[in-house]
């Protein structure tokens, strides 16, 4: 049984009830000899809901519980919970749509003298590699820094951190150089969800431009997303003009030098081989 609910906030959810197919699962000789009856439960959660009437923007759920039976009965794992995790990364790998499954897998049979029944559940949110520019000329920029990255933490894992750089600025001369880092990192936000993420840090940390290129105490951009292309109001990825500026390639390099820009086809190294003079601006490595 499959049903559609709508979350909060116009997101999607599809829910696979009672899905029953068969394993070879479990440590015992007799379950290694012959297939264990399964029940499965997911829940699927596909994002913000705004896309036609078309079955492409979705999953299509004959196809979904067809591959859950065909990947469980050729699979042959000791655990329960291997299993899985091994279904939630099928699942991620095959469906770009879905952004966060939740199974539950239970093995009737076990227990049953007991009149017990043994679940197991795991819950995972997809997760994106992003790289992310900092940079500050206020109150003590590498601090600013510092304080920043570690705001970011609480949303991004895995973090990688590029060397400091000092760099002079652009567009506006009358004011201190800028201190510039990149990190790369792991996030389950979306580029929206991330956007606004980033700039309550910045709101948090006190920013208030007063103009364009003019001091701040801290930005935060969006470099790169995956190898997806962005386009909107707000919101562009790549960033537009990260190919142009060696206070993001030099940095970004250090940590990621073979991640190709989408629309380019450029390595991050060989984009910060291809800038002319006049988009060079950094004075030194500071840190």
């Amino acid at each position: 049984m499959h049903k559609i609910k709508f979350l909060r906030g116009g997101k999607m959810k599809i829910v696979v009830n009672e899905l029953k197919t068969e394993a070879i699962i479990g440590c015992y000789d007799y379950e290694r000899n012959q297939k264990q009856s399964l029940v499965i439960n997911l829940e699927l959660e596909l994002g913000n809901w705004n896309y036609p009437d078309e079955l492409v923007h979705t999953v299509n759920y004959a196809e979904l519980c067809q591959l859950i039976r065909e990947l469980t009965q050729v699979s042959k794992f000791l655990l329960l919970e291997s299993l899985a995790h091994y279904l939630v990364d099928e699942l991620f790998t095959r469906y770009s749509q879905i952004k966060q499954i939740k199974i539950n897998i239970s093995k009737p049979d076990v227990c049953a003298a007991e009149n017990c029944l043994i679940q197991v559940e795991c819950s995972q949110a997809r997760a994106y590699k992003i790289a992310l520019a900092l940079g500050s000329n206020l109150n003590n920029p590498q601090h600013q820094l510092i304080s920043a990255i570690e705001f970011l933490s609480k949303i991004v894992s895995e973090i990688k951190v590029a060397p400091f750089y000092k760099s002079s600025p652009q567009g506006f001369s009358e004011q201190d150089d800028f201190y510039n880092t990149c990190i790369s990192g792991v996030t389950t936000l979306e580029p929206q969800e991330l956007l606004i993420a980033l700039k309550k840090i910045e709101k948090r940390m006190g920013k208030s431009e007063q103009f364009t290129n003019g001091p701040r105490i801290i930005d935060l951009d969006i470099i790169l997303f995956e190898n997806q292309i962005v386009r909107g109001l707000f919101l562009q990825i790549p960033h537009p003009r990260m190919h142009e500026r060696d206070f993001v390639l030099q940095p970004l390099a250090e940590i990621e030098p073979n991640w190709r820009h989408p629309k380019l086809q450029l390595s991050i190294k060989e984009l910060l081989a291809n800038l002319q003079p006049n988009q060079q601006f950094i004075l030194q490595q500071v840190m």
